[in-house]
């Protein structure tokens, strides 16, 4: 894949979401080279049944990760709010954002890391329907050729 390099400043941009998750994946970088023929299609349409099963393992877990930062952020942003309830519902509303920064970071995050996991299911998912096309009509081809 290519870098991602910020236009106004030059550098690169990284995202902590993206790198957790794609060592979580564990896809084989050779899964979206060109077949060369029947025998790898069958191969490799078979190791990307293998990827999918695992991405949804790993999209589980992401979904219990985004539940625990949910209620952690949900129950300290709570636990705020009753803290300074003396003080207004604005102020304690007020206070308990400022405070539970971190946790909202977090839950999002979390949030990210599962969109990420679930759009590369969807990638490998559509590599593995191109590769079906490709031997379907690989197929059809030798079947036509051997009828004459």
């Amino acid at each position: 894949m290519a870098d991602i390099v910020d236009g106004a400043t030059g550098e690169l941009r990284l995202s902590p979401a993206e790198r957790a998750v794609t060592t979580m994946l564990a896809i084989p970088s050779g899964i979206y080279g060109p077949p060369l023929g029947p025998g790898e299609i069958d191969q490799k349409i078979h190791d990307i049944a293998d990827l999918i099963e695992h991405i949804a393992q790993v999209i589980v877990v992401l979904y219990e990760d985004k539940h625990a930062a949910e209620e952690k952020y949900l129950g300290t942003f709570a636990d705020y709010m009753v803290m300074h309830e003396k003080s207004g519902t604005q102020m304690a509303r007020q206070y308990a954002i400022a405070k539970t920064r971190t946790e909202l970071h977090e839950l999002n995050v979390a949030k990210e890391k599962l969109r990420y996991a679930e759009e590369m299911q969807k990638a490998i998912q559509n590599r593995s329907f191109g590769l079906m096309n490709i031997g379907k009509r690989i197929t059809a081809a030798f079947g036509m050729g051997s009828s004459r």
